[in-house]
Order: structure tokens, then C-alpha cells, then sequence
């Protein structure tokens, strides 16, 4: 049975608001997978894996924006998020487009787009949050991981224009060129993660006098 997409909106702020930092911890630091499993399987597990997937799902939440931006204890490890994630991506990269070009036998079509898209949509959403961050601040990719990670975007802008991967592409690069008609975007997205606009209550449209909730 299919569950309505606002019931599911309730479980997911219900998971981010239980889960979310030790989410990022484990994404951090992945567990060891068994010594059988080949080397390749191991590098990508360190980027695509389930904490990254769910981490991604609630990412609209307004517990996600709240995490990453706080002062607590738990929140250390979301100042490495996005340059974790943005590392692990370069450093996969050449392994992603060799495969998407001449994809393996025992994956279905569009997998390895998809093992890209996901990373580079989490990493949209996060340059979002961090829009109005210093260029020193601890959050922020640093300039030789962006350099490479810019260069692989428009790799696959290039060459997926048409589809997920491409769009996604697309708009991270031009946030983190800051292309002016993109960054009008991005401040409008910010208000919505933060909560400025609407309520974060899943089925609440109050969009006046509205309150932080510390939970």
C-alpha cells in the first residue's frame, strides 16, 4: 500500500528529529564492510550507502537545516558534511563516469547516475543552508576539492543534459559559481528549509508569527 506523500512527510520529520546526528556520524565514519568484498565495492559504499540515502530523504526537513546550523555538542560532524561528501564524490568520480559510459552487466540501466545525482542533490541542498557561510567557515568545501568537483559537473551537464543526473549538475554548478539567477533561487530555498515562510508542521499553512521550535 502506497502511503499518502503528507503521512510520509510526518514519518520523515518524526526519523530526522530522532536519527539525524547519529545519521551524519555514520555517514562520517561508514562501518567496515566484510574483507571478501572487492576494493571498488568499499570506495563506493563510503558515498553511496544508507545513511547518505536517508540523510538525503530528510534533507527538507527543517530538523536538517536546524542541525547543521546549531552550536550543540552533536552537530560537530555536520561542519564535515559537505566536504566530506563532496570528497568522497571527486574521489569516486572517474570510477562513476567509467561506468556510466560502459555500465557493467549486473547493474540495471541509469544506476550509476543515479549513484552521482544523489550525493550532488544532498550537496545542493546543503550549499543552500550554508549560502551566506565565510569562505573560511568550517562548512564549506574547500577551493581544490570545489575546483575538481566543478569540472565533473560540467562533465555531466554536458552529457546528461536531459536528465536527473544533468539538471542536478546544473544547479550545484551554478551555485557554486554563483550564477545571479541562480542565487536569487537559493535564498528563496533557504527561507523554506529554515522555516520562514510556512510552518514546518507537516499539514500547518500558518505563514504569520511564526517560532523556532528547539525539538
Amino acid at each position: 500500500m502506497r502511503i499518502p506523500m503528507d503521512q510520509q512527510d510526518i514519518i520523515f520529520h518524526k526519523f530526522a528529529a530522532l536519527y539525524l546526528p547519529s545519521l551524519v556520524n555514520h555517514f562520517l565514519e561508514p562501518p567496515s564492510l566484510p574483507s571478501n568484498i572487492p576494493a571498488f565495492m568499499t570506495d563506493e559504499f563510503r558515498l553511496n550507502n544508507p545513511y547518505l540515502e536517508m540523510i538525503s530523504a530528510v534533507s527538507h526537513t527543517p530538523y536538517f537545516s536546524r542541525f547543521l546550523l546549531s552550536n550543540e555538542a552533536g552537530a560537530a560532524g555536520g561542519k564535515k558534511l559537505m566536504q566530506s561528501v563532496a570528497e568522497r564524490l571527486v574521489a569516486l568520480a572517474p570510477n562513476l563516469d567509467r561506468k556510466m559510459i560502459d555500465p557493467p552487466p549486473d547493474r540495471e540501466p541509469g544506476y550509476y547516475q543515479s549513484a552521482a545525482s544523489t550525493p550532488i542533490q544532498l550537496l545542493s541542498t546543503l550549499l543552500v543552508i550554508f549560502v551566506k557561510e565565510p569562505r573560511d567557515s568550517p562548512h564549506i568545501i574547500r577551493t581544490d576539492t570545489e575546483t575538481e568537483l566543478i569540472l565533473w559537473l560540467r562533465i555531466w551537464k554536458r552529457r546528461h543534459g536531459n536528465e536527473f543526473l544533468g539538471s542536478v549538475s546544473s544547479r550545484t554548478l551554478g551555485q557554486l559559481t554563483k550564477q545571479p539567477h541562480i542565487m536569487q533561487e537559493v535564498l528563496q530555498m533557504r527561507r523554506l528549509l529554515k522555516n520562514w515562510d510556512v510552518c514546518g508542521k507537516v499539514g500547518c499553512n500558518k505563514t504569520t508569527e511564526l517560532k523556532a521550535c528547539s525539538r
